[in-house]
């Protein structure tokens, strides 16, 4: 399967590659016909290691903010952050005897140390696993030892917890500690972070990397399965920026001496999103970061209102937040201009809420993406774009849409769903030490998205659901966004999930979680009779309704059906 890929990724011509597969004539030209290309030409892939392609205008403007903690307000210049880099690169080799290929673990929040950390290890030719602080301690052990990690970077903060994931290990693990607070004291038995970036150490440079070579182990969600580390190359990270780096799709005001955009990192830098589109995308730009730790209300606004972004990236979650919550008010969309939403579907109905809750012409864009795949579609500017739709394939990319359960079918026709099939330079090298599961994740030289979706007659994609988490009732397939988008527009809802629970007669039902928005009641009778008034009778919520505080997700905004399945199934026994 990494032959396979890496084949694409050096650009051997697709027909070379069916021939080999055994595919026939017809079915060469029968798949080059039914791919759904962008109209804009593909771009070249810079040969270069993701330190040099993100340094490469630092020096334009070395002493302006490249990240600024909105917490602390800490900061670091970028040429603070180049020569910090430098220095852990060299400091981490000396010290621990790293070798190349070593893999080291970020347990960070978002905070701005997060890029220095990440791009000296890069630059000492070593790789990187992204480790989520909000999973608990038996989870973030699991990815350490699968992983093999050999060096922690963490926070203070998070040092006892770090300490007690490690102590389940076999091994001992250097722990590195960044203090986000001058009065806070190293946890005993770490280092000092300091001691590694302000420290010019005495040993020799490391040569660039093949850019093909892994760099960067985010591990998949997990939503639907076992967590399972991703493999990305320089190259494939690179391409994803550079994708939505045009200025068809994410027109970035340009740093000058006299002005510089900004934008609030809320999205985690540990989820691929994060990474490369809040993080590498614009320090690549030269964008004044704003880290936000953990998102809570007030951090969040104020970083609005004290900052006055143009543009910003969110998940769901936040844009149901912002179309909501009552301390939401105009000024805090005063700058906007664009949002854009990934992770996760967003309904076309939370779209307009949001839109209409700015007061304002608010651009609110989509994309989709996938761990494996960073970027495979968004919105092109002066091309307009229904709602709820996630925009167009971009450059580089080629989807198809073919029967469930057949990847070798047909591409599907205008408005027909079926499970996406992706290829291009962004897409993943496999799984980290599993090559079954690396095999199954492809189709020839396709990766098999897992997503139900469908195009229109304009070529803009719709996502459904994941075609894991459809219900099946009766043999028809309910997918539950579309469930979640219709219960959100009733009065009163602030959010809902749908999960499917086993049925005697019709094998899954649908079953549906909600909060409700504060001072406010539902009658959950009266909410029944709506859904039941909208939908086919197989996609009526047979399986009930309850009332929640909080619905589970995941950092990305991803909801946590499994949770709520795995509940439910607890609750009957």
């Amino acid at each position: 399967m990494f032959t396979t890929n890496l084949r694409y990724l050096c650009k051997r011509d697709l027909l070379g590659s069916l021939v080999k597969a055994n595919q026939t004539k017809t079915s060469f030209l029968r798949c080059i016909s039914s791919a759904i290309r962008c109209h804009l030409p593909d771009f070249d892939v810079p040969n270069v290691t993701i330190p040099e392609f993100i340094f490469k205008d630092f020096s334009k403007y070395p002493n302006k903010t490249a990240l600024e903690c909105a917490e602390t307000g800490r900061k670091y210049t970028y040429e603070e952050v180049r020569r910090k880099s430098i220095n852990l690169n060299k400091g981490i080799r000396k010290k621990f005897k790293l070798q190349p290929n070593d893999i080291v673990a970020l347990i960070l929040p978002n905070v701005p140390e997060y890029a220095i950390c990440l791009l000296g290890i890069l630059q000492a030719g070593l790789r990187v696993t992204p480790v989520s602080p909000f999973g608990t301690a038996d989870e973030v052990t699991r990815q350490i030892e699968d992983t093999n990690a050999k060096v922690i970077f963490t926070t203070c903060q998070l040092g006892a917890f770090t300490q007690i994931a490690v102590q389940q290990l076999s091994r001992r693990i250097p722990i590195i500690t960044i203090k986000t607070q001058v009065s806070e004291a190293i946890p005993a038995g770490t280092i000092n972070f300091q001691e590694l970036v302000d420290i010019a150490f005495d040993i020799d440079d490391v040569n660039p990397c093949n850019t093909h070579n892994i760099a960067v182990i985010p591990y998949s969600s997990g939503t639907t399965g076992k967590h399972k580390g991703v493999l990305h190359s320089h190259s494939t990270l690179i391409a994803s920026v550079c994708a939505v780096n045009s200025d068809q799709l994410y027109p970035i005001k340009r740093t000058t001496e006299n002005s510089q955009e900004t934008t609030p990192a809320v999205l985690p830098f540990f989820h691929i999103y994060g990474l490369t589109v809040a993080l590498l995308l614009q320090l690549y730009n030269l964008v004044n970061v704003i880290t936000i730790p953990k998102f809570t209300p007030t951090l969040f606004l104020n970083s609005l209102l004290k900052h006055k972004p143009s543009a910003m990236c969110i998940v769901p979650p936040i844009a149901l937040f912002m179309a909501n919550h009552p301390t939401v008010t105009k000024e805090h969309f005063e700058s906007l201009e664009i949002v854009y939403s990934g992770a996760a579907p967003l309904g076309a109905s939370d779209e307009q809420k949001l839109i209409k809750r700015s007061g304002k012409n608010l651009k609110v864009f989509q994309g989709y993406g996938l761990t494996e795949a960073p970027l495979v579609t968004a919105f092109y500017k002066n091309i307009p774009i229904p709602h709820g739709s996630v925009g167009k394939v971009i450059q580089n990319m080629e989807l198809k849409v073919v029967p469930v359960e057949n990847p070798s079918g047909d591409h599907l026709g205008i408005n027909e769903p079926g499970e996406l099939l992706i290829k291009g330079p962004q897409v993943m090298l496999g799984y980290y030490n599993r090559p079954k599961e690396s095999a199954d994740a492809f189709f020839e030289e396709w990766f098999r998205s897992g997503d139900l979706v469908y195009f229109d007659e304009d070529n803009n994609m719709f996502v459904k659901d994941r075609l894991k988490e459809l219900i099946k009732v009766k043999g028809y397939q309910v997918p539950p966004a579309e469930l979640e988008e219709l219960i959100r527009t009733y009065p009163n809802v602030s959010d809902a999930v749908v999960i499917g629970i086993p049925h005697d007669q019709y094998g899954e039902v649908p079953r549906a979680y909600l909060s409700v928005k504060a001072n406010t009641k539902i009658n959950l009778k009266q909410l029944d009779e709506f859904v039941a008034s909208k939908v086919a009778k197989y996609k009526r919520i047979i399986g009930g309704f309850a009332v929640v505080d909080n619905i589970p997700k995941t950092a990305s905004g991803k909801y946590l059906r499994k949770d709520l399945k795995l509940q439910y199934m607890q609750e009957l026994k």
